[in-house]
């Protein structure tokens, strides 16, 4: 008799797999059979459902949770922080519904809980495909939400000194640079003060922590089409500095929709870059030489265990 198949969650895009201990956790994603509306009964089944994948035994298991999960069940931005998991914003999958919402997942109880909810009196814009970290200044937790994009009507009051840009979006979608931050322990937002080289407005990018201070925004969508710049972004209480990394020569293509993550160890921080939209490369940033490296994803698994 033929064993039970492994269990593997079903194929979805516009989400993302966030790692606490031992264990990556999945939720949501636009899928095929994700109801086209704002709320019923499927899509809270759909969306009160999460994906977790143990590492040391290489297992899928899908969990249920508890609570109300957010509407915004794709193209949302999350980070981690101890034992909870933060979504920020996303689209519902109906017209052009979007989001500013901002939820907790705790991985030790599967609950959901609303921390800020959908409203376009305050906060980020209602926007989705924008980036978020979590950082930590003198013991107090934050979040970070950067970028993205959304609707142009029925929006939050714009945001002091960033921009706002319509070319080449869907009418009635504009894109933005904003940069506002989440105290965890205040739960209010705040408009930083941003300093350096500013980003345009912009989306699809990856947004990745290097430090508990410090991140990487890589690539993404702008006015004109790519970005291809790589920024350093540090974080200091009440402002933001944004540093335009010059890199070799050698650098990856532009792109945008891709992965990226932080590898630290005995060889130094490194940025792996995997793909994006129509593109199936993979690249290495040593960040202290600012030195990209392709990889060849076959051939040098066995360079890049080095960095792990």
């Amino acid at each position: 008799m033929a064993g039970k198949a492994e269990y593997e969650p079903v194929k979805r895009s516009n989400h993302s797999t966030v790692r606490v201990g031992d264990y990556l956790y999945m939720w949501g994603g636009l899928q095929s059979d994700l109801p086209k509306v704002h709320n019923n009964d499927k899509k809270k089944a759909l969306s009160s459902l999460m994906e977790v994948y143990h590492l040391p035994t290489g297992r899928w298991e899908q969990k249920p949770t508890t609570g109300n999960p957010p509407l915004g069940i794709f193209a949302y931005a999350s980070a981690a922080i101890g034992n909870e998991i933060f979504y920020f914003g996303g689209r519902c999958n109906h017209d052009s519904c979007y989001h500013n919402s901002l939820y907790s997942f705790n991985v030790d109880t599967f609950t959901w809980r609303e921390l800020s909810p959908t409203t376009p009196h305050h906060g980020p814009m209602m926007k989705g495909y924008c980036g978020m970290v979590a950082f930590q200044l003198n013991g107090e937790d934050y979040l970070a939400v950067i970028g993205g994009h959304g609707p142009s009507s029925n929006n939050t009051p714009t945001q002091p000194n960033a921009q706002y840009d319509s070319g080449r979006m869907v009418p009635g979608l504009k894109r933005t640079n904003e940069i506002h931050y989440y105290k965890l322990s205040s739960g209010k937002w705040s408009s930083p003060n941003v300093t350096g080289d500013r980003p345009p407005p912009i989306s699809y990018f990856t947004l990745t922590s290097i430090a508990n201070d410090c991140a990487i925004l890589f690539d993404g969508l702008i006015y004109n089409g790519y970005s291809h710049n790589t920024y350093i972004v540090n974080f200091c209480h009440t402002s933001v500095n944004f540093s335009n990394l010059g890199v070799s020569i050698q650098k990856p293509k532009e792109r945008w929709d891709h992965s990226s993550v932080f590898i630290n160890s005995n060889l130094g921080p490194h940025l792996l870059v995997v793909g994006g939209l129509f593109k199936n490369d993979c690249w290495l940033l040593d960040i202290n030489k600012r030195i990209w490296k392709q990889l060849d994803i076959v051939t040098d698994v066995g360079l890049l265990k080095k960095y792990l």
